[in-house]
């Protein structure tokens, strides 16, 4: 039964070539049915007619009718052409209809034939094709009655009228048997592509709100026909109700960035409706569901059926990160990071919008900081930094709304004063002056060096006058250039006394007793006035370690080793200023030993420059007194001898014996 089914099947398909996927499938199907029982029982009633009722005429036309359905049945086969062959066919079935009526008139209930044509044309045919044949057929019919029923009579019930009746009857039965064979396919068929639909549906629901991407699509007034996932978390929505039906512009776009009103006609995306194309925008805003703002870049094109625009398709995403690295590289490219001034490659790109005639007299001052490498070599870049903001901020203070305040380079600035001649410029920095007076960071007391110039005519050149004003702050600097590292060492010095004041009488102390040992050992003035500044400031190292370190008496082995650093410190100090710079080496060896085991460089004996094995006994000596603020008799020996036994060791013998003579002497 399965190969016979199957081998009907294909033949009634043509080997398959009308499968239930082409759209003809059903037609075919029936065409090849029609054709091949319209065949066989035109055969039929050919013989019938012929042998039993004597109808010559008759099974001549149904002879005729089968071999035109044979030969259109081969056409057919062999071409697969569908729409020739059913309209052969329905021209076959409407001769041989036209021809049985014009012989047999109304006799043998001819007229039943005629159910079976409606139904055949109509699912052969288009459905207009159809209309216009039923009806050329009904008016053709129409005529035959009007012309030929005066010389009818009432039809015969007989035998040929039961054949007639039997054969009309069967060819309906079957007709309606194959429609509603087809009616129950389509609708299997119907709700398999309802379910597949669905499925797709679905899939595409997943699909579209598992990407990255927000979508959202409008109709043709605005409002919101579909959302993805992505649309509300980016928009800041729970549920797509929240937006489906609603106006798109006037619920996310409906203000500009600045809290302007968006005109709807200035939108792109209803561009779509009126342009056609496409558009791509990166510089607005969509206004979330709290009411704050988005950066999104989105493309909006047109929605498209039977060649009308329907709505639109928006996509989107949220930018806000790209919009934030964008405007810190902007900034960066244009802002100095530690300060939020203008930094150089600013300056230069902008200083011509202020080089103008308006602004004549142009003043322009030239600032560098001082002391700013011994803060970074001393005390971390950390303190340069603080140091670098301060003076900033100090500038800053000193300047009027529209002056142009840049860093140009790592502690220099220049400032540009519009409309400013040279009397209102020094008032400028008369302020900036006072600004650094009492400024300090950690023990450096913030000073700066100025130069100044004025640009008062067009035909000046604004490079010349940056020139002359940094020409001017090198001569500021150079001349003010003792005073201003003076001021640095004493600040330094006087931050770490004004720490302990045991730090104080500690170099005050070693001082004077550096004085006496000088003349003792018959040093000349100079060099006693060398040993007595090296003396005093032989701690300023001491000016890195925290006050806690200072004060306290037992040390972890990490304060010891941070204790160490202070001769390696006050070395680079005193190393930076002319002034001081003859006291670097004592200050920095005045813990070396004479044994050779001191730090920081375990020199020995007299590789230890004088002045440093004076310090070394000296300091000793006023350290162990002052572990006690007023000193005994006692104490005092008991220093002496601590001195003496350190003799070789420690200290460097002769100079032990001449402290020890002068201390005994001094008693």
């Amino acid at each position: 039964m399965k190969k016979k089914g199957r081998w009907i099947d294909k033949y009634l398909t043509n080997n398959g070539k009308f499968d239930k996927t082409n759209s003809l499938y059903r037609r075919a199907y029936l065409l090849n049915a029609i054709l091949s029982i319209m065949a066989l029982t035109c055969l039929f009633f050919a013989i019938v007619d012929w042998y039993i009722f004597k109808k010559y005429i008759v099974a001549v036309g149904n002879m005729a009718s089968v071999i035109l359905s044979l030969l259109t049945l081969f056409f057919y086969k062999r071409t697969n052409k569908y729409k020739p062959a059913a309209y052969a066919t329905v021209v076959i079935l409407i001769i041989m209809l036209t021809s049985y009526f014009q012989i047999v008139q109304n006799k043998h209930f001819a007229f039943y034939w005629l159910a079976i044509l409606p139904p055949i044309i109509y699912f052969l045919l288009e459905r207009r094709v159809a209309k216009i044949t039923l009806g050329l057929f009904g008016i053709y019919m129409l005529y035959f009655f009007v012309v030929n029923k005066p010389g009818w009579t009432p039809a015969v019930f007989d035998t040929q009228s039961i054949f007639n009746i039997i054969g009309a009857s069967i060819s309906f039965v079957f007709m309606i048997g194959y429609f509603e064979k087809s009616r129950r396919e389509a609708l299997n068929e119907l709700e398999k592509l309802n379910l597949k639909l669905e499925n797709n549906q679905n899939e595409l629901r997943l699909i579209l709100d598992s990407a990255a991407e927000a979508i959202y699509v409008i109709d043709l007034r605005g409002n919101c026909t579909f959302c993805n996932r992505s649309c509300l978390k980016m928009l800041g929505y729970n549920d797509e109700s929240d937006l489906l039906g609603k106006n798109m512009h006037w619920q996310i776009h409906h203000t500009k960035r600045d809290g302007t009103p968006f005109p709807i006609e200035q939108c792109k995306v209803y561009s779509v409706f009126t342009q056609g194309v496409g558009s791509h925008v990166d510089d607005e805003v969509f206004w979330r569901a709290d009411g704050t703002p988005l950066d999104v870049e989105y493309y909006s094109y047109p929605q498209i059926k039977n060649g009308e625009i329907i709505g639109a398709v928006v996509t989107f995403l949220d930018i806000s990160e790209r919009k934030r690295r964008e405007a810190e590289i902007q900034y960066l490219s244009c802002y100095d990071t530690l300060t939020g001034l203008h930094n150089r490659r600013c300056f230069d790109e902008n200083r011509a919008k202020i080089d103008n005639p308006d602004n004549l007299p142009l003043s322009v001052i030239f600032a560098d900081i001082n002391g700013l490498k011994m803060t970074n070599d001393i005390f971390g870049h950390t303190a340069g930094d603080e140091l670098i903001k301060k003076s900033s901020e100090i500038l800053q203070q000193a300047c009027r709304e529209g002056d142009v305040v840049a860093r140009v380079g790592g502690d220099e600035f220049i400032i540009l004063l519009p409309k400013t001649n040279e009397e209102n410029a020094g008032k400028v920095l008369a302020r900036i002056k006072a600004g650094f007076a009492d400024a300090r960071i950690e023990a450096i007391k913030c000073s700066v060096s100025l130069g100044l110039d004025v640009k008062r005519s067009s035909d000046q050149l604004l490079d010349e006058i940056l020139a002359n004003a940094e020409n001017a702050m090198y001569k500021d600097k150079t001349m003010n250039r003792e005073l201003i590292n003076k001021d640095i060492v004493n600040t330094i010095i006087e931050t770490l006394h004004a720490r302990s004041a045991l730090e104080k009488r500690h170099s005050v102390a070693v001082s004077e007793l550096c004085g006496r040992m000088g003349v003792k050992l018959k040093l000349s003035e100079p060099k006693i006035n060398t040993l007595k500044r090296a003396a005093y400031l032989h701690d300023i190292g001491k000016i890195i370690l925290d006050k806690c370190i200072l004060t306290k008496e037992d040390l972890t082995e990490e304060e010891i080793e941070k204790m160490r650093q202070h001769s390696v410190i006050g070395y680079r100090i005193l190393n930076l200023f002319d002034d001081t710079l003859d006291l670097a080496e004592y200050v920095y060896g005045h813990h070396e030993r004479w044994d050779g085991k001191g730090y920081p460089r375990g020199l020995q004996g007299e590789q230890i420059p004088l002045i440093s094995r004076v310090i070394l006994v000296t300091e000793t000596y006023d350290r162990i007194l002052n572990r006690s603020e007023v000193p005994t008799e006692d104490q005092k020996r008991e220093a002496l001898e601590i001195i003496r036994n350190g003799a070789g060791y420690q200290f460097d013998p002769k100079i032990v014996e001449v402290f020890c003579r002068m201390i005994e002497e001094g008693e």
